[in-house]
């Protein structure tokens, strides 16, 4: 099977997956991918580019039998610009994330716009696949209240057709070669996430000094 993949936030954990993904797949893919910074404008503008990306490799005789792509593009956006050898084919969309649930500091910087566009492009998807099971709860949970508060002509039938298409498919982990023996010295701790508010790093660094008081 040949697969177009879009990634217009080629970075991170998005970037580990997809390549992660292609890499452990028997098919065959090929990667449009954009420079991981500025989301807000990759979510706005991707599908513009990717358009004139895939019309460029369509009259080049290149196909394929599935359209995958993240969270991050603008999938009904892009399936109207795309050249017609594109729009046809089956669409996964992938949520690494969502712009209901994401944490922000206060509710008033959340930006209702972007999760207009995650609720599009479900509904314009074949199969809507998110990373873990509590991601795919809370964001139809989330979604539902969201519409609700719409002041008339609610699409509250969506929340249904979302849940119809989707699975659980967290993202896979490669093999890791574990030392048995460790050299000597102190011990290193490792902060395995995001440097953000919502990670809340305090409790790390006062789980650090706690340790540093216990010498």
């Amino acid at each position: 099977m040949n697969i177009l993949a879009l990634e217009p936030y080629y970075g991170g954990s998005h970037r580990a997956f997809i390549d992660g993904l292609s890499k452990a797949s028997r098919h065959n893919w090929t990667v449009l991918s954009l420079p991981a910074h500025k989301w807000k404008w990759r979510m706005r503008h991707s599908p513009i580019t990717f358009a004139a990306q895939a019309e460029t490799l369509v009259k080049n005789d290149r196909r394929w039998d599935l359209l995958f792509c993240s969270d991050m593009l603008n999938l009904a956006e892009f399936i109207a610009l795309a050249p017609q050898g594109v729009t046809g084919l089956p669409k996964v969309i992938y949520f690494h994330e969502n712009q209901l649930t994401y944490p922000v500091r206060v509710e008033d910087e959340r930006d209702y716009h972007f999760a207009i566009t995650n609720l599009t492009s479900a509904l314009a998807a074949d199969a809507v696949w998110f990373n873990s099971r509590f991601h795919m709860e809370s964001f139809l949970s989330a979604l539902a209240r969201f519409l609700k508060s719409m002041p008339d002509h609610q699409p509250i039938e969506a929340i249904e057709k979302i849940r119809a298409k989707s699975a659980v498919h967290p993202p896979g982990i490669g093999n890791v070669s574990l030392k048995r023996q460790r050299k000597p010295g102190p011990l290193r701790i490792l902060w395995a996430a995001r440097w953000e508010h919502d990670k809340n790093p305090e409790d790390f660094f006062e789980a650090l000094g706690i340790l540093k008081a216990k010498n």
